[in-house]
């Protein structure tokens, strides 16, 4: 047998056992000492390899352990072993069947009044008075009687600590071993102490062992992540800090060590049982265990409203910088488009100022084919062939007309997408939109006078862009742009050579718009001026007998209207103010205009003249739609006459603004500038809906540019301003 000294962890093991041989399983033996089944299997397996015990396996797994037999009903321990006892730091003692004392070692002979020569053969107690009436007592008798062994832990007042006691009884006896665990329960007791600390503290607190799984949550920790305690201790914290965690440690870990830190700080994703996520703080730093062995004990906090916060503060920062930008590049587009000569440089010219700002990413433009009632790119910036593999319908039946482009469209109002990850209506273009990096959009409507000529898209990298002031100003973008295109349009129209010639018939009209009345008579219709917000002011003859049919015919058209007839002329004259007509408005939208318009004898013949880069299926929709026996009747391509005066006066009134022109016009063929006046001023005003001062302004002004136009010289230009 090998001398080899016992430590006081294999002493207290072997404590368990008597010298009768009797063999216990690993479990009972660690039951008796309190320990898991793991660390008392090494245990007595050293005991083992130290010859103290025997063992053999039992079943398939199983194996018990036994303490070889020794001689003498009394003995309290074997041969060998006496002195060893004798020496160590634990108490150890023996007592017969009848509570006398066989043996005491020295720690144990403290316990007991007198010396050990003396405690031995007594009666245990009367050397012990104070195990009397004590839990020690208890365990002591039980185990007597039972004959099964125990272990009780308490405090001993007689010496003043806490003890811890392994009792084995044999038919001979008790054997008892008794530890001194004073400064052990201090530190639960301390411990106990901080966890209440720890659990009253809101932040969710955890300790990692290495291998980077819980030893420790706290309340808190458990609340937040929404696992039990017991689904929590013993797992990886990849449970609850992502696939990430390993990586990030190590990272955290390094950069540690390279500045001698003791704390980390960071802010990482904590995932909840119910598959969610949320930003915390994580505040760790290192945890010394049991030998070279590190873990990481940790602090973390929910800053999902901090984080929130923030990043609205940032989203603010950003928009107010991207209002500021936006309005320098408003300014920079009002500038480039002024008398840009077609639309194709006016949407250019936006698109790339749109596209080089700081802003934004990227923009397009788009009209829709009348044919398959998808959208067609115009011109783009900052991309290349953005739609070469993108569909986007108008179809309100078709699911590729659920985006912003397809909404815009129909409503005639700006569509933005706060988040493009979150929005599901940009599903049928995630992949391709993806590798852009958008995050929000706008579709923009190209309107002038209620006519929309397409789409501009712009696009950002940041999320919930184009909303408030943002939102406000890339709005107003599109009227600029319809504005600016109408006025090319509408200058391209008047100077252009080459014409398209609309002419229509509607047999007897009266009929179709549903007025009862006679169709005698002649009346046609002059002049057309457009005074903006979708108003115009008609001026026209009719021969007496046609006079009531002008009301009816006022009456029965779509839009408030009113109505002036002068009886005195010869034919009789009127004036219709009318709003939104449909027709005029459309014809105006295309920057078209009516050469001339009639009704004799019920049927009305309409001809209309636009440019050649005019969609004239809009015009005649339009017709149709609001005469629904309208007869197209000539669609061809003409020259301009050589006495068409419309070159000299777009020359004239290029200067002019939309009102300026209306009220010059409006004056003109109203017989403001007749002598004696067919109309006063007090009249025209009236007619035009503004003040008479407004008026007043407005002509002088008009009248200013174009006879600074008219007379001032050519090297002169500042003049006519």
């Amino acid at each position: 047998m090998r001398s080899e000294s016992l430590t006081d962890a294999l002493r207290e093991t072997l404590a368990v056992f008597d010298g009768s041989g009797e063999p216990r399983t690993t479990l009972e033996v660690a039951d008796c000492l309190e320990l898991g089944r793991r660390s008392t299997y090494a245990r007595l397996e050293r005991l083992v390899e130290r010859d103290r015990l025997e063992t053999k396996r039992v079943g398939a797994n199983a194996r018990v352990w036994w303490k070889p037999a020794t001689n003498g009903p009394a003995k309290a321990t074997p041969d060998g072993l006496e002195e060893e006892i004798r020496r160590i730091n634990d108490g150890f003692f023996a007592v017969d069947d009848r509570w006398r004392l066989t043996y005491v070692n020295d720690a144990a002979a403290a316990m007991v009044d007198g010396t050990e020569a003396e405690a031995l053969g007594q009666r245990l107690w009367d050397v012990a008075p104070g195990l009397v009436g004590t839990t020690f007592e208890t365990a002591y008798r039980e185990a007597m009687e039972t004959q099964e062994a125990n272990s009780v832990e308490a405090y001993f007042p007689p010496l003043e600590g806490w003890y811890r006691d392994i009792v084995h009884p044999s038919p001979s006896g008790l054997s008892v071993y008794f530890t001194d665990v004073t400064e052990r329960k201090e530190r639960e007791r301390t411990l106990e102490r901080y966890e209440r600390i720890v659990e009253t503290v809101g932040d969710g607190i955890y300790v990692l062992d290495g291998d980077d799984r819980f030893t420790f949550v706290n309340d808190a920790f458990v609340s937040m992540t929404g696992y039990g305690r017991e689904e929590l201790l013993g797992s990886s914290a990849e449970l609850v800090f992502g696939d990430e965690f390993e990586e990030t440690a190590a990272e955290t870990w390094t950069e540690l060590e390279s500045t001698n830190r003791s704390v980390a700080v960071l802010e990482e994703r904590l995932h909840g049982a119910d598959g969610e996520s949320f930003v915390v703080e994580s505040r760790f730093s290192r945890l010394e265990l049991e030998g070279s062995e590190r873990g990481r004990v940790g602090v973390v906090r929910d800053v999902t409203d901090r984080v929130e916060y923030e990043r609205e503060l940032e989203r603010q920062r950003e928009q107010l910088a991207a209002v500021t930008s936006l309005g320098e590049v408003a300014n920079e587009i009002v500038h480039a488009i002024i008398g840009q000569p077609t639309r194709e440089d006016i949407e250019e010219a936006v698109c790339e100022r749109l596209a080089n700002s700081d802003s934004y990413l990227f923009a397009w433009t788009g009209d829709v084919d009348t044919a398959t009632r998808t959208v067609n790119l115009r011109t783009e910036a900052g991309v290349e062939g953005y739609l070469d593999e993108v569909t986007i319908s108008v179809d309100p039946d078709d699911d590729r007309s659920r985006g912003p482009t397809g909404r815009a469209f129909r409503s005639g109002e700006v569509q933005t997408t706060r988040d493009v990850d979150a929005d599901p209506r940009y599903e049928p273009w995630r992949d391709h939109i993806e590798p852009y990096g958008v995050q929000s959009s706008a579709a923009i409507p190209i309107t002038h006078e209620g006519a929309i000529y397409g789409v501009l898209n712009v696009y950002a990298e940041r999320p919930y862009a184009f909303e408030g002031q943002e939102g406000t100003q890339i709005t107003q973008l599109g009227e600029i742009i319809g504005h600016a295109i109408a006025a090319a349009e509408r200058k391209q129209s008047l100077s252009s050579d080459d014409l398209v010639e609309l002419e229509f018939e509607i047999r007897d009209v009266f009929a179709s718009l549903g007025v009862p009345h006679e169709t005698a008579g002649r009346i046609t219709f002059d002049h057309t001026i457009p005074l903006g917000d979708g108003e115009f002011l008609i001026y026209g003859t009719a021969t007496s007998d046609a006079v009531d049919a002008v009301r009816d015919l006022a009456t029965a058209a779509a839009g408030e209207t009113d109505v002036t007839v002068h009886p005195e002329a010869t034919p009789v004259g009127f004036e219709i103010r009318i709003a939104d007509p449909p027709v005029l408005s459309t014809i105006a939208s295309v920057s078209g205009y009516v050469d001339s318009a009639s009704i004799e004898d019920g049927d009305y013949r309409l001809t209309i003249h636009l440019a050649p880069s005019v969609d004239v299926h809009r015009v005649v929709d339009a017709v149709e739609s609001a005469y629904s026996d309208a007869e197209l009747r000539c669609h061809r391509q003409i020259a301009r006459a050589r006495d068409d005066p419309r070159p000299a006066q777009r020359r004239l009134t290029a200067d002019l603004t939309d009102r300026q022109h209306a009220v010059l016009s409006a004056a003109y063929y109203a017989g403001f500038f007749e002598w004696p006046r067919e109309k006063s001023a007090t009249e025209l005003a009236d007619s035009l809906d503004i003040a008479a001062p407004t008026l007043h302004q407005h002509l002088r002004k008009g009248e200013r540019k174009v006879f600074d136009l008219l007379f001032s010289p050519s090297d002169e230009p500042g003049k006519r301003s």
